[in-house]
This record gives C-alpha cells, structure tokens and sequence, in this order.
C-alpha cells in the first residue's frame, strides 16, 4: 500500500494515464507545505513521466524542480549527486540506446547536472551523449522541437552544452572528465557550426579539463589570459586528439592558442605534423 503523500497523488493519474492541473497544483502545494520527498515519490513521478512522455508541460515543471530537489538536497554534502545516486538517476533515465526517453527527462538531467556542485562521471558523460547524439544524427531528445540536420552543432546544442559545463559558475564549475572531453573532441571532428560560440565553448572546455588536470587545486573553471602548460602525457594526448583525423578544426585552432606553444616540443613531431595541417 502506498503511503509516501506526494505517491499517492500521483496514482490516479497513473491509472487514467492522464493528469489535470489541478493535480498538479495540488502535488505543488502539498510539496510547498514541507513534505518531505521519499524515495517512492521520486520513484512515483518517473512512472508518471513516463506515461506522459513530456507530453503536459505543467507537469514538466513541477517534475524537473521536485526531483532536482530530491537529489540535490537529500543527502549531505548538499548539493552533490553520490555515486550512488548518479546510478539511480542512470537506472531511472536510461530509456534505451543511452538516450532519455523524452524532453522531460532531458529537461531534469540537463538541470540536475548544471546545478549540482560534483557529478560522477558517468553520469556527466550520459548527459554529455544526450546532445552529441542530436549533434552528430540531428534526432532523439535533444533535439526534438526544431529542425535539427545531422552532423551539425546548432544554438541550442552550444547552449545545452554550456549548462552541462556550468559556464556561469566560472571558476566554481565542476572539473570536466577525460571522456567528455573525448566526445568533445568527437563532435569537433564530426560536426560543423556556424555559431562562433561553439568554437570558444569547445577551447575553454578543454583548457578547463587540462587545467585541471595539471593543477589538481585548480577547480577546473578558470579561464587564464595565459596558456596552459602541461604534462608530457597530457601533451601527447592533445597532439593525438587534434591530428586523428588528419586536419585541425576551426574550434582546434581556438584551443591551440590557448596552449603554450613550448608544449608542443614535448610529443615527437608535434611542431612539423600540427603546422602542416593548421
């Protein structure tokens, strides 16, 4: 029998495969009123979305903005998705092919992972798939609601990407992993843009994870007017990356500058190979 109070609202709607606003109003209120969120509530709400498919936009909102609250600030510290979590969240959101099922779930994990102030990584990854999957075929979730071509980054891909790296917490966001800077990369090869954002997006993203990767008290999130020195290993990665398909990228050439040139010694031919592709 279920007793979680926000579990209960949801039942008839469950059973109709419907819901009305004021159901949704009154889920609202009860929230507002202090009631705390359980695990069958969240559990709850999933099963709804996903016989609404992000189809009642009223839902959506309260959707996003209760389960972001239940995992950001369910567990101490505050504010941080646990390994733990990440895996529900992955278990709950995975609708298949390592998409979401729908925009309603984009829209929560998109949100979860903007605001939380450390993400697992496979979870950030997940989320990073999300818009190279819209990116690089033009279909799925992300890129549901517009005219989306294949192998193209448009605006709001560059912005759904911004929110996933936390660019308006500056110095504050999260470190970027070494996989998503691969799919990063991925999609600089794979993908044309028009949008000058995409390029400076993609350099300070890069320059983010290889700050933090050489400077470990470095959060991951400055932007220096200096270029980046790194290690031997990072170096020769870098040199990999950006000659694996045989030529440099507009968005390359803007993470180049950022590099000190003096790096570029320290993986063989990485002066004679780069020059002759730039």
């Amino acid at each position: 029998m279920v007793t979680s109070p926000i579990a209960t609202l949801v039942e008839p709607a469950l059973e109709r495969g419907s819901i009305e606003d004021s159901e949704v109003q009154q889920m609202r209120q009860r929230w507002q009123d202090g009631v705390q969120l359980q695990a069958a509530d969240a559990d709850a709400l999933f099963a709804l979305q996903g016989v609404l498919a992000g189809r009642t936009k009223n839902f959506n909102t309260l959707f996003e903005e209760m389960l972001t609250a239940f995992v950001l600030d369910r567990n101490e510290p505050k504010g941080s998705i646990s390994k733990e979590q990440g895996a529900w969240l992955l278990s709950m959101l995975d609708g298949g092919e390592g998409l979401v099922a729908n925009a309603a779930e984009l829209g929560l994990l998109i949100r979860l992972v903007e605001q939380a102030d450390s993400v697992p990584d496979d979870l950030a990854s997940f989320a990073l798939h999300q818009i190279q999957h819209a990116a690089m075929t033009g279909e799925g979730p992300a890129a549901k609601g517009r005219i989306h071509f294949s192998r193209v980054i448009d605006t709001q891909d560059i912005a759904n990407m911004a929110r996933l790296f936390q660019v308006e917490k500056g110095a504050k966001r999260r470190i970027i992993s070494r996989q998503e800077a691969e799919m990063m990369f991925d999609m600089a090869e794979g993908c044309n843009s028009e949008d000058p954002a995409w390029d400076g997006l993609f350099a300070e993203t890069i320059q983010a994870h290889l700050l933090a990767t050489n400077q470990p008290s470095n959060t991951g999130g400055r932007s220096l007017a200096t270029p980046v020195v790194l290690a031997d290993r990072d170096s020769a990665w870098l040199n990999r990356r950006i000659q694996h398909d045989g030529r440099v990228s507009r968005a390359e050439r803007a993470l180049l500058a950022l590099v000190d040139p003096r790096q570029m010694a320290a993986t063989n031919n990485w002066d004679q190979s780069i020059s002759q592709m730039i």
